[in-house]
């Protein structure tokens, strides 16, 4: 990064100035500015830019410090790290600065020992100042560059920055260093001419010489060294020798005096040992040459950091014998590398040498060759080897020319210091990894101690390299040149040679070389290093195995060298992507493997595609002991499997080394350790996954266990298998003896306990392309889990994987419920339990009982948008549905069909349905779908609400349910709220179903506050109509809010306000609506003030709990969320309460809500009509669904008529709704008398574990008396839950009954259809495969709706019959009274007569019924027939019925007359209050038409006779006081009953007799006269007993115990008198 701008060196040299000139003085300046101007002379000013100008200005002053004061003979070198504090600037480098008077060689030198030290020079300034210095060494002036002259000295300056020391030791020894370099420069430069000057001597000594030499080589010896002197040496040393024999060599004897340049330096102080020389350097120095050539044995730290050259002149005597070697030490310039060898004296003559014995043509190709070799071989060659050897090398080079192969050339140099290599290399596969190869070898065979090489290239398809290698002489290697060039050659045999030709052998030559095209890169070098070629194929192999199905591959293999158990490696596989580290890891420790080390290689496909593998190192994790060859497939199987995220990556992975387990198994025994969590076992997974680990051998057993029962039990027989199980069970539990912890033990025995409770799983069961499924669904019988959260479910499924889990529990094989998408992954089966209890409850009023099911998605995307969630969210629901049907049987033509592959330990069990919840609103068609691919016979009836079935929202069927509710509840307080304006405070928005179509079911409605999460609506009084309509806008809309509200039209005083909000303040018009006293309020408190408001009618329709009861807790309640802003029952001011949505207020805030007066029922009761529109749906379909199949109507004709009935479906739900609260209205209004009854119904509920108070919320004895002492009964919402569990229990005793296969009582069904489908399809409704069920649903209801809860449990008491029989009774006394008629009359009196009458009327009705009943029940004991009494009672009390006023007489005429006349002014209709009033005569008719059957008498006359008899005895008013007796127990209750049934069978028994008077005449008045007359003293007896009673003042069941053995005598009398 640039520090600075200048736009030219000028620039910057101005910026420089300005910067100095606050340092230095003015007349300083422009000294100092020359200065800097030729300091930074021809640096660029990028460079420059590079630093802060303040460093620039420091190192300038710096260097400026150095100048002022010299002395030449005296160099300056400082070496330093700048800082602020000492120097006044600073550079991250250290500095070095050096002054020398100007002298060649200088910066070569510096530079050469700093890199040769291994410092990286950053900086490098250097300047030639020509200055002026006073006497004392003080600087005078700088003059411009160049100058010379008298006074002119030429200064070298150089300042370099190089990589910073940190110590000050270092930084002297660098500093004594380049002193030192600086002191061999001035005297190589000091000696030069003299040695220049010792040429010209020795040139002389040539021709003076003694010894008999050829003149032309002695004129080529003068000549040579000419040549030298000529510009072609740079002469850094001279010395003059001789050598002296020892013993084993000689040594060498310098004489000090001929020294010159830098030997003055270099052979000072030497050793004996540093003199000593080898016998052959010996034998070598003692030829007699003229001229020789050697190297020096340390590099030159002058000029260049090369190796010196030696050249020798030898003074021969004339005996041949070597008097000493004249040698000079130095470098050869340049220019001698560049000039041709035919011109190079000495050398030209051996050129000439070898190209005459080559005997090639100058002219010819091969003359040509030769030339070009010998222009190129290196100088050093040439000059020092011999020509017979020079000549084979040159001649072994021209033939190797254009080959492609490697040769090499050894030469040792005579005096044993240096081997000269030349190898020669094909120019493809030459690198620096080759030539490292070839230098390795050559100083591994050579012991070299180090080596020097340059490369050279040309046109030619060979390398060459040549290679100095410093040897010890001492060591007398004998090298074998063919071997060694051998080893080069194999040396150099690359990794990918070897990789090419094991490639091509083991794919073939075709698809081997193919691959080799695809990687023309190949393998990574770091891969090479590490492993060997045959390896790589293998590892291509893998990689080509990759696939879009398999991503993944693993290997496993032991390195070479290593014992079994020390350190695991496996290679990982991978395209496209590398897998991160952070994500292996964890999957290599969870499968009990410790993770060393990881090497990543990336291998680059032709056309782009990159290729991974992962090498991981490992050891087994402690304590285990591995055969990693017989572990591998399992090992590489799980481990694939989980990086694909088809298994979890958890501690139950370790089971697969230590259990040896595959990971489908591991699976399973995760996914029952996850259903464990689920049913509250109270250990963490981890912690039973150390609990397998550390029982393995139970692990094994347990999933061996498993596989019997459904994998090996498709081929054993019944006893086999049940053999098998139980000694596996055996094993098992003796293993589970020496299990100590008894945490573990628990587990362990639970898996057990799961295992046996399993009825059907799919985890044997292929898909459809026959692979395994990647989820298990499990079916358990929930009876069999110990310790399981109560209620227990008849059926539950089970679905896991690691992308989702779901339950789904039944109550019952017919059961309904929606399926959630939960968001609670810990314990989403406990709220499924929560909501299936609820879904229980609802469901009394349709077929099925309650189910429920909930899945959470466990990898939804992080920070995804909406639609990816939903989309993970849909997939899931698809994986939880297959898992749902995969283990659910079907039915085809009528025959059960068992799933394919699945081991069934249950009975058939075909009926599954499912609807939408929370989160799976539009979700029905998915599931239909796949019920449709799965060819499941429901159909689209499985899922309900999809596109062909009932939308709820659209039909607002949830809502006008929980509606039908609200208006009963203000109809028995005399307002009708779809005339009336009440006031309404909601909760949920417009765009809501139950909330948008609720605040839609009157124009009459001000909703003054309504709230959601996002915002609060407070409009306090608002104007009905047209804030409806604004309702309906918000409503149409595809979504809103309340902030979409026309605040336009909202009163004063009102706003739309954030719940995110500080605070809101309250506004005056608030304030007297809420009775709101603060001015302001934070959100949440706001509507706590609201939810307390004094309003007619608090609507949910939205998500939460908002109400508990005063002795609950906030965490009872199990709604954080809402904590803050929950009130309790009794803190309610509202007047009803209408729960549209699910929870709103807990069973206990109701209870409290409804002791306060407040009117509630409970969200099973008021939301049911959703659940009921989706059975009807279901049970329609069903029907169609056959009559499709039967080819009678298309699937669209279908659709079409599911449409047509959209509103005859939906006026039946609602049908259901009103009857309900309606029977719930009826309960309540006797709740306090009645209170044994319920005590009895509660207690045999629970008697035969039906109920569970505490569930339930139902009150305990004491609570019970506490109540009663307190004035109250039950209130409505312990009533709603009764009502549904007496409806529930009726359903399954009328199941279990013949009830629904009486052919009369079957017709009940069609109640439970559209009129249009029962006058169409009346036959296949026959054939309805829920029939039964469709028979007892519609019975039960119709029976608890209108008799009421308790009437069934009081009938099989008094009666001892059973509860079916009970309902059989009551169908009839229903249809020969015709009660529906009478009922629909009442009803539809709503808002003419006060609540209070009709509910009256309902009452005497209900009186009627139950005594018919169980006049039926007692006189027609085991012989009742629906279809045969309805028959003949039918038109009898049809006909009597009408002629009460003719039948009745006397005071009973009277009494009737007046209660009928009293109705009528209360605005009954005459016919309905003359019914009402006579219910009790009209319950007398079945006696006598009995009667009239005994004597064959018409019945008309009979019933004359009858209530002649009951005026004549006073009949009518004992009976009247018996029924007036108060009950104070049970025993009372039925003593009551006997009491009148005595008091029916006398009075019938007495009618016979009168009626058999013939001979008194056919007057009824004459043989009731006569009767009376034969019977006096019995008659008067009777009479007098009647006359005490009235007298007596109190009432005691023994007076009429007495009364009535009377009346007995009586009548049997009567009969005796016969």
């Amino acid at each position: 990064m640039a520090f600075f701008t200048a736009a030219s060196k000028a620039d910057f040299q101005h910026q420089l100035q300005a910067a100095l000139a606050q340092h230095i003085s003015e007349q300083a300046l422009p000294q100092v500015a020359l200065f800097a101007e030729q300091f930074f002379g021809i640096i660029s000013l990028d460079e420059l830019t590079q630093r802060r100008m303040s460093d620039l200005a420091g190192c300038t002053l710096s260097a400026w410090r150095l100048l002022e004061r010299f002395d030449p003979a005296q160099p300056q070198v400082r070496v330093f790290n700048p800082d602020y504090e000492r120097h006044g600037w600073q550079s991250t480098h250290t500095a070095v600065e050096v002054l020398h008077h100007d002298l060649p060689f200088l910066v070569d030198s510096v530079r050469t020992e700093l890199n040769r030290r291994g410092y990286s020079i950053h900086t490098l300034q250097t300047t030639v100042l020509s200055v002026r210095r006073g006497g004392k060494g003080e600087l005078l002036e700088i003059l411009p560059k160049g100058t010379t002259g008298e006074g002119v000295s030429q200064e070298s300056l150089m300042y370099l920055e190089i990589d910073r020391c940190a110590h000050a030791a270092e930084l002297n020894v660098l500093s004594k260093e380049l002193e030192q370099v600086l002191g061999e420069v001035r005297v190589a430069v000091a000696d030069f001419e003299p040695m220049k000057a010792k040429v010209q001597e020795l040139l002389a000594s040539v021709d003076n010489c003694q010894y008999a030499v050829d003149a032309d080589e002695k004129a080529e010896v003068k000549s040579f060294l000419e040549w030298l002197v000529g510009n072609h040496f740079t002469f850094l040393g001279y010395e003059e020798f001789v050598v002296r024999d020892d013993a084993d060599g000689g040594h060498i004897e310098y004489d000090p005096d001929s020294f010159l340049g830098l030997t003055k330096l270099l052979r000072a102080g030497l050793t004996a040992e540093d003199l000593r020389i080898e016998d052959y350097a010996v034998s070598y120095l003692r030829e007699p040459t003229l001229l020789s050539f050697a190297k020096a044995a340390h590099p030159s730290r002058v000029h260049r950091p090369a190796y010196p050259d030696y050249v020798s002149i030898r003074q021969i005597d004339a005996s041949g014998k070597v008097i000493k070697e004249c040698r000079f030490m130095g470098l050869y310039t340049s220019s001698v590398y560049g000039e041709s060898v035919r011109v190079i004296p000495y050398i030209r003559r051996k050129v000439a040498e070898i190209e005459r014995r080559s005997g090639f043509q100058a002219k010819a190709h091969l003359g040509k060759e030769l030339a070009q070799v010998v222009e190129v071989l290196p100088r050093d060659d040439l000059f020092q080897t011999p020509v017979d050897e020079l000549f084979n090398t040159v001649m072994s080079i021209v033939q190797i020319q254009e080959r492609n192969k490697i040769r090499v050339f050894l030469r040792k140099d005579p005096y044993g210091r240096f081997c000269y290599c030349l190898a020669y290399v094909p120019r493809d596969i030459y690198s620096t990894e080759v030539r490292q190869k070839i230098q390795q070898v050559l100083m591994e065979r050579l012991q070299a101690s180090d080596c020097e090489f340059w490369t050279f290239f040309s046109e030619s398809v060979l390398a060459r390299v040549q290679l100095i290698l410093r040897v010890d002489p001492k060591n007398r290697i004998d090298i074998d040149p063919l071997l060694l060039e051998k080893e080069v050659v194999q040396a150099c045999r690359s990794w990918q040679d070897d990789y090419a030709s094991l490639v091509v052998e083991s794919f073939g030559e075709a698809n081997g070389t193919k691959v080799l095209a695809d990687f023309p890169k190949g393998f990574p070098a770091g891969y090479r290093e590490r492993f060997a070629a045959h390896s790589a194929v293998v590892d291509m192999q893998h990689l080509m195995n990759l696939s879009e199905k398999n991503p993944l591959v693993m290997s496993f293999y032991q390195p070479l060298g290593q014992s079994a158990g020390q350190e695991l490696h496996c290679k990982l596989y991978h395209a496209d992507t590398p897998l991160a580290l952070s994500d292996v890891l964890p999957i290599l420790e969870n499968l009990g493997l410790r993770v060393l080390g990881e090497f990543p290689y990336r291998l680059r496909h032709a056309n782009g595609r990159e290729f991974w593998i992962h090498d991981f190192a490992f050891t087994a994790g402690e304590g285990l002991n591995l055969d990693i060859q017989q572990l591998n497939d399992t090992l590489q199987d799980a481990f694939v499997h989980i990086v694909r995220g088809d298994a979890e990556n958890d501690a139950f992975n370790r089971l697969v080394l230590t259990a040896g387990l595959p990971w489908r198994d591991v699976a399973l025994l995760r996914a029952y350790a996850r259903y464990l969590k689920q049913i509250r076992l109270g250990f963490d997974l981890g912690y039973i996954a150390s609990t397998l680990n550390n029982h393995t051998d139970i692990a094994r057993e347990l999933t061996r266990l498993f596989k019997t029962r459904f994998y090996l039990a498709r081929k054993l027989t019944a006893e086999d298998l049940e053999d098998k199980q139980l000694r596996l069970e055996q094993a098992i539990l003796t293993a589970l003896d020496d299990v100590q912890v008894l945490n573990e033990d628990r587990i362990l025995r639970r898996y057990l306990d799961l295992i046996k409770a399993t009825l059907r799983t799919n985890f044997y069961q292929p898909d459809g392309n026959g692979h395994n499924r990647s989820y298990f669904s499990f079916k358990f019988n929930p009876h069999l889990i110990p310790e399981l959260p109560r209620p227990v479910p008849k059926f539950e499924i089970f679905v896991y994987s690691p992308r989702v889990e779901g339950v789904h529990l039944r109550f019952g094989n017919v059961a309904r419920g929606g399926l959630r998408w939960s968001d609670r992954e810990e314990d989403f089966r406990t709220e499924v339990l929560g909501l299936v209890k609820a879904q229980q409850v609802k469901n009394s009023v349709i077929v099925p009982v309650g189910a429920k099911g909930g899945f959470v998605p466990r990898r939804l995307p992080l920070g995804g948008g909406r639609d990816e969630i939903q989309a993970e969210a849909i997939a899931c629901y698809r994986i939880f549905i297959s898992g749902l049907l995969d283990i659910t049987d079907n039915l085809k033509d009528g025959a059960l069909v068992p799933p394919l592959n699945v081991v069934r330990h249950d009975d058939d069990d075909p009926y599954l349905v499912v609807a939408a919840d929370k989160g799976t609103a539009t979700f029905s068609d998915i599931a239909n779908g796949i019920a449709i691919d799965y060819g499941f016979w429901l159909g689209d009836a499985f899922a309900s609400g999809g596109s062909a079935g009932y939308d709820h929202k659209k039909m607002g069927i949830t809502a006008k349910g929980a509606w039908v509710g609200v208006q009963r509840h203000f109809k028995e307080r005399g307002i009708n709220v779809q005339k009336d304006s009440i006031s309404v405070v909601g909760i949920g928005d417009m765009a809501g179903d139950v909330f948008g179509n609720g605040l839609l079911m009157s124009d009459q409605l001000q909703l003054v506050a309504a709230f959601n999460h996002l915002h609060i609506f407070i409009d306090p009084n608002p104007e009905p109509a047209s804030s409806f309509a604004e309702r309906q806008r918000l409503f149409d809309l595809p979504r809103s809010a309340w902030s979409d509200y026309d605040t336009g039209i909202m009163s004063a005083g009102g706003g739309i306000f954030s719940r995110s909000a500080k605070s809101i303040a309250i506004s005056a018009q608030m304030k007297e609506r809420f009775a709101i006293t603060a001015d302001r309020l934070t959100p949440t408190e706001l509507l706590n003030a609201l939810l307390k408001a004094p309003v007619d009618l608090l609507w949910n329709g939205g998500i939460g709990t908002y109400v508990k009861a005063s002795s609950e807790s906030h965490a009872d309640v199990g709604d954080k969320a809402n904590d803050a802003l929950r009130v309790n029952g009794n803190e309610l001011r509202c007047k009803v309460v209408g729960e549209g949505g699910n929870l709103g207020m807990t069973q206990l805030g109701r209870v409290e809500f409804n002791l306060n007066g407040g009117g509630s029922n409970t969200d099973f009761i008021d939301n049911a009509g959703g659940v009921d529109c989706s059975d009807h749906e279901v049970n329609i379909k069903i029907l169609l669904n056959e009559v499709v199949q039967a080819g009678d109507m298309t699937e669209k004709q279908r659709n079409q008529l599911l449409g047509s009935m959209t509103d005859e479906v939906g006026g039946l739900v609602l049908g259901n709704n009103y009857k309900q609260t309606q029977a719930i209205s009826l309960a309540a209004r006797k709740a306090y008398e009645r209170i044994a009854e319920y005590k009895r119904l509660m207690n045999d509920l629970e008697a035969r574990g039906k109920l569970d108070r505490a569930i339930e919320f139902l009150p305990s004895e004491e609570q019970l008396n506490e109540r009663v002492a307190a004035g109250h009964g039950l209130t409505r919402a312990e009533l709603s839950v009764l009502i549904s569990y007496s409806k529930i229990d009726l359903k399954e005793a009328l199941l279990n009954s013949r009830v629904p296969d009486d052919d009369y009582l079957t017709r009940d069904m069609e109640t439970a259809f559209p009129p249009m489908l029962v006058s169409k399809f009346a036959e296949a409704m026959r054939r309805h495969r829920l029939k039964r069920e469709i028979v007892s649903t519609q019975i039960a209801n119709d029976l608890v709706n209108h008799m009421g809860i308790t009437f069934v449990e009081r009938l099989k008491e008094s009666t001892g019959m059973s509860a079916a029989n009970v309902a059989g009774a009551y169908v009839i006394v229903r249809d020969i009274f015709h009660l529906p008629h009478w009922f629909r009359q009442i009803e539809a009196l709503d808002y003419q007569v006060p609540a209070e009458i009709q509910l009256a009327l309902m009452d005497e009705l209900m009186r009627l019924g139950r005594r018919a009943t169980r006049w039926f029940l007692r006189s027609r004991r085991n012989e009742l027939d629906a279809a045969r009494d309805v028959a003949h009672f039918g038109p009898h009390l049809a006909a009597l019925g009408l002629k009460l006023d003719e039948l009745l007489e006397g005071p009973t005429r009277e009494g009737w007359q007046t209660r009928y006349q009293a109705y009528v002014e209360a605005g009954v209709p005459e016919l309905l209050a003359r019914m009402v009033a006579g219910t009790t005569h009209l319950y007398t008719l079945l006696p006598i038409i009995e009667a009239s059957d005994v004597t064959g008498q018409n019945a008309a006359d009979v019933a004359k006779t009858y209530f002649a008899v009951g005026s004549a005895l006073d009949l009518t008013w004992y009976l009247q006081q018996i029924s007036n007796l108060p009950v104070e127990n049970n025993w009372q209750a039925l003593a009551r009953e006997a009491f009148r049934d005595d008091i029916d069978w006398q009075q019938r028994a007495i009618t016979i007799s009168v009626l058999q008077m013939t001979e008194a005449g056919e007057s009824i008045e004459a043989r009731l006269a006569l009767w009376l007359e034969q019977n006096h003293s019995m008659v008067e007896r009777w009479r007098s007993m009647l006359v005490d009673l009235r007298a007596a003042t109190g009432s005691d069941y023994a007076m009429y115990a007495v009364a009535n053995r009377e009346l007995l005598d009586l009548a049997l009398s009567g009969q005796s008198g016969l």
